[in-house]
């Protein structure tokens, strides 16, 4: 019997691999997103004649609409695939308490019926371990999830690090590192004999939620560590530099040229303590090595660059009266110790 998935967040980075992996699985999949955030209809749209991918906008803090694509898809298996757009508690907190909620009084208001949902698995991406001023808000999105598994919803979660690979969004750090190399930049790198930060090829994330999915028990927050051997800041921007040299050789010199070495006002920052349950309690995960993620990664935006560009109107047009800064070097700042930075948006 084919599994009935529901995805939300769908058109989205994390979301997006995961359809195309739960595709290819066999899956019938119903895809939500309300492309105001992340979502990008660019990353489904050789999907939308496939019969077994259906779309349709949803917004994760509206019940009604919750309600609606629970009627549409009567899904086997949820996946929540949401990045709150704000860190702070309050706001973080919004779309999984809304969603959770729904679908409990969901769950009440057919009592008499079978639910089909086995399994609801939420994923948290960009778990950042480095940064404690963001440990409140992930002990309050664990706290949300516990209350309902009390209450009887089928929810395991699971925490994923800083994922990199096909479908970024392009004012991401990677990409934008690719598209600095191209177009002759300086590639700015902070602490570079620092490790790059927890960092995680995105197919590998989708093959984790598919583990969770599978052997997950419900109540229990797995996390999913980083992949190791890790580099320092310095080795993974020379690694992509060496991709573009092989792939798309410069006219003159090589791409590590570009990079600048930059001297960081403050330290890296403290690491949380990990208390979340390795996904090594599933069976085992084979993970992409950094240098091999890093280098499929470059191939698909050199291959794909049609996509990047459309991709980055898009962008623009959705966040008026904001442009980006790609240029000037006192427009990059340091995000979580890795070896990229990410564009400060300016008016």
């Amino acid at each position: 019997m084919v599994m009935r998935a529901a995805v939300f967040g769908g058109a989205g980075f994390i979301g997006t691999n995961l359809v195309y992996r739960l595709i290819d699985n066999g899956c019938q999949v119903f895809n939500f997103d309300n492309l105001s955030g992340l979502g990008n209809l660019l990353n489904i749209a050789e999907l939308m004649q496939q019969s077994n991918h259906s779309f349709a906008r949803c917004d994760v803090t509206n019940s009604e609409e919750i309600r609606q694509s629970l009627l549409m898809a009567a899904p086997d298996t949820i996946f929540f695939c949401i990045t709150p757009k704000k860190l702070d508690s309050s706001n973080a907190l919004e779309p999984f308490e809304c969603f959770l909620k729904t679908l409990k009084n969901w769950r009440e208001t057919f009592a008499d019926r079978v639910l089909p949902v086995s399994k609801i698995v939420i994923v948290i991406s960009e778990f950042h371990k480095s940064q404690k001023q963001l440990k409140k808000v992930y002990d309050d999105i664990k706290a949300v999830i516990d209350q309902y598994v009390a209450e009887g919803l089928p929810v395991t979660s699971l925490f994923v690090p800083i994922a990199f690979g096909p479908f970024q969004q392009p004012d991401s750090p990677i990409p934008l590192i690719i598209y600095r190399a191209i177009e002759g930049e300086t590639i700015p790198v902070m602490y570079p004999e620092e490790p790059a930060g927890d960092l995680v090829y995105v197919k590998d994330v989708a093959e984790a939620c598919l583990l969770v999915e599978d052997r997950g028990q419900i109540g229990v927050h797995y996390e999913m560590e980083e992949t190791q051997p890790s580099f320092t800041n310095i080795e993974a921007a020379d690694c992509i530099c060496s991709v573009l040299n092989k792939y798309l050789p410069p006219p003159v010199g090589r791409y590590q040229a570009l990079i600048e070495e930059i001297a960081a006002d403050t330290p890296p920052a403290p690491e949380i303590p990990k208390n979340e349950a390795s996904l090594d309690r599933l069976g085992h995960l084979t993970k992409t090595p950094l240098s091999e993620g890093l280098s499929a990664t470059v191939k698909w935006y050199l291959d794909n660059d049609r996509w990047y560009s459309q991709s980055k109107v898009l962008l623009s047009l959705a966040k008026p009266g904001k442009r980006f800064i790609v240029i000037k070097l006192k427009a990059w700042k340091i995000f979580l110790r890795p070896f990229v930075c990410f564009v400060q948006r300016i008016t």
